[in-house]
């Protein structure tokens, strides 16, 4: 057991078995308590000043900041002990009925919160009267107190409760996993907490989430310095953080004010810009176009839930993906201007660049399995003589979307097992064992069994794209070639191909963005795996978001790859040209 100061090493006693609890006093007397039934006693400079045998585990203490009060939880007890810190004696006990867990003093010693283990919080006065009690969501596994009677209480439940001194809600805050511990700031105007994942987080009575961060892979404890500047955090690999969190809060409470000025700012700024276009109409005589909207506002209102749905879940989203790509965001708490770090990010990020490289080989295989054999099969369907059988052809086809995609992944997952397949055990079947293969487990063949899954590769809404172009070519120009000498695959050169030119364009635009931004095959049959052999862009933007919080990353990724589909689509409008260009 060490006592530190400003990262000093004051001194150091050992212990007789686990220390349990210990509680601080602002002249340095440290009070501890340990799994050897003793309570111990030391003077600022480590000396022992008393030692009592409780008979009893003693589960936790809490001592007010002058020591005049100090709180004992005795193992099976249903009574709060109080004991002179001066002498180690009992002077009194409290009645709480049930078996507890915790217990903590405010500084003033005017409030002792009690944690029992049936979800409750027992709220004491310091002479020993059960003021109220209140419940909990989940199980309690920590809890704190303020001078004024707030209590906090962390959970199993992923969150944080504040209770005011009547015991009534005031606020819930959310955490990422279970809360191991909470603690007040000295004016008990912040609260601090750690979660079993290992993030710690600041809060305001507001309710607001004020600053977060990620240290280790579970935090055990948290105290504010009496500043309130500075917040200790303990980890479960026995380290003790020094985090400097007063400028965090105070850039936060900055940003707050900044951003109800920005948009108090486009406000303003919109209103002045309507009544500048108002201005600019009147003197062009162009406000008649208000009375022909007037006369048709039925229609406006019609259409008006449409552009509303629309802007909610298609550009608000796009439009914040690219502002918090410039941004280390994490929603409910700070967003930290950072700039093109994240972009910068992406180069130095080896699932991104491996991803990347998996992508372009997604990308021309993509293409070749969008446009060939679709194209070869509406060839095929077109010069059928009987128009019943096209019918049909085209009916066998399309009765396939009625296959969940998800299914059909699923299907050609286990045709690729290793054990049970069908190609294995086709192999095996036709004398050629010894080529059987864990396609998906193997970094080397992984990629290429993803891309061969679906094959033949006739793509429903590509074959009917093109089938439907076909159609549209005018008979004429057919007949003509015919009768100038022209065999079959002259035409399909020199006059449908041609004529599909806007079909391959529509299509390789689809399939363009169909490909860079999907990841859910991937994410279904390898999960990236094995290895990074199978990683693509999208599916670390997927990760990044829902796996790590990232999600400033994250967008910065979405809008890579928009980028990379904006290039490479007007690439494309402007190499291919169609009939009509």
């Amino acid at each position: 057991m060490s006592t530190i100061k400003r990262g000093k090493l004051l001194h150091e006693t050992q212990a007789k078995n686990v220390v349990t609890d210990v509680s601080l006093l602002n002249d340095g007397t440290l009070f501890v308590a340990s799994d050897d039934r003793h309570l111990y006693a030391y003077d600022p400079e480590g000396s022992l000043r008393w030692d009592v045998d409780m008979k009893r585990q003693v589960k936790s203490i809490s001592a007010s900041s002058d020591g005049s009060v100090l709180a004992v939880v005795i193992q099976r007890s249903n009574d709060l002990l109080f004991v002179n810190a001066l002498t180690g004696d009992t002077t009194g006990t409290a009645e709480i009925g049930t078996v507890m867990k915790t217990v903590r003093i405010s500084g003033n010693g005017e409030w002792i919160a009690v944690a029992t283990a049936d979800q409750y919080v027992h709220l004491v006065a310091k002479d020993g009267k059960v003021l109220r009690k209140f419940g909990a969501e989940g199980q309690i596994a920590s809890i704190a107190v303020t001078n004024d009677g707030y209590t906090a209480v962390g959970t199993n439940s992923d969150q944080v409760e504040l209770f005011d001194a009547n015991g009534n809600k005031a606020k819930v805050y959310d955490t990422r996993d279970s809360v191991s511990a909470v603690t007040f700031s000295k004016d008990g105007e912040l609260v601090g907490a750690a979660d079993l994942s290992g993030n710690f987080y600041i809060y305001n009575r507001g309710g607001k989430k004020l600053w977060e961060a990620k240290e280790g892979k579970a935090g055990r404890a948290v105290e504010f310095a009496p500043d309130g500047k500075t917040l200790y955090a303990g980890t479960d690999v026995g380290r003790v953080l020094k985090l400097d969190v007063g400028s965090v809060v105070k850039s936060a409470e900055s940003e707050a004010r900044l951003k109800i000025i920005l948009w108090t700012a486009l406000a303003a700024a919109a209103v002045a810009a309507f009544l500048l276009l108002l201005l600019y109409m009147k003197k062009r005589n162009k406000l008649g176009i208000f009375k022909d909207m007037w006369r048709a506002k039925w229609i406006y209102i019609g259409l008006a839930p449409s552009f509303l749905l629309i802007f909610v879940f298609l550009y608000f989203p796009a439009s914040s993906g690219l502002f918090h790509s410039l941004y280390k965001w994490q929603p409910g708490g700070t967003t930290t201007f950072v700039g093109l770090d994240n972009f910068k990010r992406m180069i130095d990020d080896p699932y991104v660049t491996k991803g990347f490289g998996n992508l372009l080989i997604l990308i021309v295989t993509g293409l070749v399995k969008t446009l060939i054999p679709p194209l070869i099969v509406a060839e095929l369907i077109y010069h059928l003589r009987s128009k019943r059988l096209q019918y049909g052809s085209r009916t066998a086809f399309t009765a396939s979307m009625v296959i969940p995609s998800v299914a059909g992944l699923l299907i050609w997952q286990n045709f690729y097992d290793p054990n049970t397949g069908l190609f294995n055990n086709f192999l095996e079947l036709i004398g050629l064992g010894s080529w059987t293969h864990g396609w998906l487990g193997d970094p080397n063949t992984a990629l290429w069994a993803l891309i061969f899954i679906g094959f033949p590769f006739v793509g429903i809404l590509q074959l009917l794209v093109l089938y439907a172009g076909l159609l549209a070519i005018p008979g004429e120009l057919t007949e003509s070639a015919k009768m100038d000498g022209a065999g079959l695959w002259r035409i399909i050169r020199s006059i449908h191909l041609p004529m599909l030119s806007s079909q391959f364009k529509f299509l390789i635009i689809l399939g363009l963005i169909g490909i860079i931004q999907d990841f859910n095959g991937i994410l279904i049959v390898t999960g990236g795996g094995p290895m990074d052999s199978t990683y693509v862009p999208a599916l670390q933007m997927y990760y990044a978001a829902t796996k790590f919080n990232d999600l400033g990353y994250a967008s910065a990724l979405g809008v890579s790859m928009f980028a990379v589909i904006l290039v490479i689509t007007v690439i494309n409008m402007k190499l291919i040209k169609s009939a009509n260009d």
